[in-house]
């Protein structure tokens, strides 16, 4: 069985959409999980729309907001029932044969974790472009998935197009994963990976319409420094427990990474230094390139 986690905070406008993508799936050996995190919009009254129904199993409605997403799927997982899980981000949608087609490709290849394709869509469900396949192949290895992609970035950038063996995630993970504000997404893939036995499957099918907003948050984390200071930590993590080797290659894409991302969301002298502290202590030799730049630009001038 598949438990299809829930977690909604304001998206009245998109709720019905996404519950009823969920109930409709070819695949009908799943319960689902409805989780509110104390919305102020009118999320409640379409939610008890559900109360009854034989798929949904739970419906739990926050009398404080948590503060953090992560606390939900914590939540949903403690109350799941399921074999595997879904978690259906509440402003996404889904294609009728997501859950039929994503969990064949688990049991052909016993997979850890299974995905599809994704179309980004707007506020109004428009389609703005589709997302390639993070890799070419349907089934990879969990240590080259790991080590080709996971490492050097979060490649699994929406949590409704993926489902999960749950016997893969560790306790301990959600006490990591609640202190970051951005990447604990990346954190939370990238341990269920390493923990759980088999490799990753990518269905290479459009089966998941992921929505983004105009007010999207990243913005504000990308501009505070958030993609170095709490990912390079999580892809050092993942070299030392993979054996990988932080060679030159490594340390120049994250020293180009910086670069791109301090002249685009244009970072302020403390986020700058911040960078700067962080590579000086986790790896120096990225530092020493920044420096070696300074020097340049100013024999330069």
């Amino acid at each position: 069985m598949v438990s299809v986690i829930i977690p909604n905070y304001n998206h009245a406008p998109y709720l019905k959409l996404r519950i009823d993508s969920v109930l409709n799936q070819t695949y009908q050996d799943f319960e689902v999980i409805l989780l509110d995190d104390k919305s102020t919009d009118n999320s409640r009254e379409i939610i008890k729309e559900y109360t009854g129904h034989p798929k949904v199993s739970h419906i739990i409605f926050n009398e404080t907001n948590s503060g953090t997403t992560f606390k939900q799927w914590q939540k949903g997982l403690e109350l799941s029932k399921g074999e595997y899980v879904w978690i259906a981000e509440s402003d996404d949608h889904a294609d009728e044969t997501f859950l039929e087609k994503v969990m064949a490709s688990i049991g052909k290849y016993q997979s850890v974790l299974g995905c599809a394709l994704s179309q980004i869509i707007n506020e109004n469900g428009h389609i703005k472009r589709s997302r390639a396949a993070i890799m070419d192949e349907e089934y990879c290895k969990k240590e080259e998935f790991l080590s080709k992609h996971l490492l050097l970035g979060n490649v699994i950038y929406n949590a409704s197009t993926v489902v999960f063996r749950k016997d893969a995630i560790q306790a301990s993970i959600w006490d990591e994963i609640t202190k970051l504000k951005y990447c604990g997404d990346w954190l939370f893939w990238a341990r269920l990976i390493m923990t759980g036995s088999g490799g990753v499957t990518e269905v290479k099918e459009y089966l998941n319409y992921f929505r983004t907003h105009s007010g999207n948050v990243s913005n504000k984390s990308e501009t505070n420094g958030l993609t170095f200071l709490e990912g390079f930590p999580i892809s050092k993590m993942i070299a030392k427990e993979q054996n990988i080797k932080c060679d030159k290659q490594f340390r120049q894409k994250w020293f180009f990474e910086w670069q791109h991302y301090r002249a685009f969301y244009h970072f302020s002298k403390k986020t700058s230094l911040k960078v700067f502290l962080l590579f000086l202590k986790r790896e120096p030799l990225i530092a020493l390139y920044e420096l070696e730049r300074l020097v340049t630009r100013f024999f330069k001038r």
